[in-house]
């Protein structure tokens, strides 16, 4: 039967937030409580491999306490993006993941994505192969004597895709040299796939600088 693996991506330095922003506190809690509990409270999910460090891996057990999944895994994290992404594709191809089992990459400084929105997403890549969030980006351009909104969008995580192609993507990537800026630009270079998506969230935008933070607690507040 055709599982669903997640892999939270928390590995990242925060250089330009200053601190580690996955431990600064929202509504009484660190921001990297909320991506794990999305995905451990989703019944599509089947596991969750955490890329991180030894230090930060002490950090979320302590913050967790006895309240750690058993489907949780912590791994060593890479210096890059890819390195990390990379490292937990190696860690469950030793668990004896299926080809077609779907895997579920999402970046931890996106900390408010919606247990609804993992869901759909899920939910589509079982019908359709593969999904990811995208909104509109609100990009202005100059066109003339005219300021325009361009029509781009901005693509977020999770993505997901089949365990064969990002493992045929990941290694040739490595052997590349290649540094995606994100899952779905590794697996369109290596593979002829063309990654499907559906509409994301504004609370699930990045956290990068601080600025990103006030931002999404205003929104939480109104929500609230």
């Amino acid at each position: 039967m055709l599982k669903v693996h997640g892999i939270l991506l928390a590995a990242g330095k925060s250089i330009r937030f200053k601190e580690n922003k996955l431990f600064s506190i929202v509504n009484d809690f660190p921001i990297i409580k909320y991506p794990i509990e999305t995905f451990t409270n989703s019944s599509l999910i089947d596991t969750l491999t955490i890329t991180t460090d030894a230090k930060n891996k002490k950090k979320i057990e302590d913050i967790f306490s006895d309240r750690i999944s058993k489907k949780i895994t912590f791994i060593e994290g890479g210096s890059s993006r890819n390195e990390s992404e990379f490292n937990a594709l190696k860690y469950l191809e030793l668990q004896s993941v299926q080809e077609n089992d779907l895997i579920v990459i999402h970046d931890a400084a996106r900390a408010f994505l919606s247990t609804d929105l993992l869901n759909r997403l899920i939910l589509h890549a079982q019908e359709f192969g593969s999904a990811s969030p995208y909104i509109s980006s609100g990009l202005l351009i100059n066109d003339g004597n005219e300021i325009i909104e361009k029509g781009i969008v901005e693509i977020q995580t999770p993505q997901i895709f089949d365990f064969k192609n990002l493992m045929k993507s990941y290694k040739e990537a490595s052997l590349d040299g290649f540094n995606s800026v994100d899952t779905t630009e590794c697996i369109s270079k290596y593979t002829k796939i063309i990654p499907q998506v559906i509409e994301g969230e504004t609370l699930n935008k990045k956290i990068t600088y601080k600025q990103d933070l006030d931002e999404l607690k205003e929104i939480l507040e109104v929500k609230l």
